[in-house]
């Protein structure tokens, strides 16, 4: 396997939503980086969404 060169990546943005806005994490400033760092994620089952739906 060959090590993957540098000049080959492209840069990911990633982005995160607050209050309905995304933004890029990138122009986070160090506040709003430990606050992302901090946050918890949640996964909700189908039948919790479908419920809420109707």
């Amino acid at each position: 396997m060959s090590p993957i060169e540098t000049n080959k990546r492209t840069e990911c943005i990633v982005y995160s939503r607050v209050v309905g806005w995304l933004t890029p994490t990138v122009n986070y400033n160090n506040g709003k980086i430990a606050e992302y760092r901090d946050r918890k994620t949640y996964k909700l089952s189908s039948e919790k969404i479908d419920s809420c739906s109707r």
